[in-house]
Formats: structure tokens, sequence, C-alpha cells
């Protein structure tokens, strides 16, 4: 197997891992994310997010996963 060498490695897929990698993008850090069997992290598995600010009402966590991608 190939040694491939990256300037940033994230580990995740949640919501703070895809913030990270966009912020990293922006500055041509060219991230590398490492993903679980399924995206979206811890999200995927949590039935009600109560404390996020664009869904008053809360939101389940795999719609607002669907919504970073």
């Amino acid at each position: 197997m190939p040694t491939r060498h990256a300037r940033l490695l994230i580990l995740g897929s949640g919501p703070a891992g895809y913030s990270a990698a966009v912020y990293a993008a922006r500055a041509n850090l060219r991230p590398v994310l490492i993903t679980g069997i399924a995206q979206g992290g811890q999200l995927m598995t949590t039935t009600d997010v109560d404390n996020w600010p664009a869904d008053a009402d809360g939101v389940q966590g795999p719609e607002l996963m669907t919504r970073f991608e």
C-alpha cells in the first residue's frame, strides 16, 4: 500500500468534521476527511436535535445531516 501524506487529516464526518473540512479547504490546506462506516457520525442516530438555532421546534438528526451535505 503506497504511503500518502496529508497536511491536515480530519477524523469524523459529523457537523464538526464537515465544518473543519470546509474552512480548511478555503485556506488551501487540502484536507483529508476520514469517515466511519456511515457518513454523518453520531448525528445519524440522534432522534431529536432541540438546540439547533435554525429549527425552533427541533429537527431529526438524519434530516439535519442531509442539509449539511
